[in-house]
This record gives C-alpha cells, structure tokens and sequence, in this order.
C-alpha cells in the first residue's frame, strides 16, 4: 500500500466518523421534545458533557429558539 493510499484512506476515516458523531441540528429543530431531553440531559451533566457534539448542536438549537 502506498503513502497515498494511506493518506486518502485516513482522510476517509477521519471525515466519515466526523460525520457519525455530529448529530443533526434539523432533527433537534423538528422533534422539540427530544432537545428539551438533551438539553436537560446536557445541563445536569455540564461537566462531562459540555464539550460533545450532541451537547453543542442541542445547545445551539435551544438558544437559537428560545
């Protein structure tokens, strides 16, 4: 295997699980109910769980709309 295929193939890896983890924004604007949850969920646990990803898209979205 070449350097460049291995580049490419970490390059893959890495933006495909960047996209696993990243949860969807739209999902939180649509169902109001699970935000309410994460943003509960995230609030009660600020500490540990500020920095994750469902963390930030769910506390963007609550302060965006409200």
């Amino acid at each position: 295997m070449s350097l460049s295929n291995v580049i490419l193939l970490m390059l893959a890896s890495t933006l495909l699980a960047g996209c696993a983890s990243n949860p969807d924004i739209g999902y939180y604007r649509a169902h109001r109910r699970a935000l309410m949850r994460e943003v509960v969920h995230c609030e009660n646990n600020e500490g540990a769980l500020a920095n994750t990803p469902p963390c930030q898209a769910a506390l963007r979205v609550n302060a965006q709309l409200f």
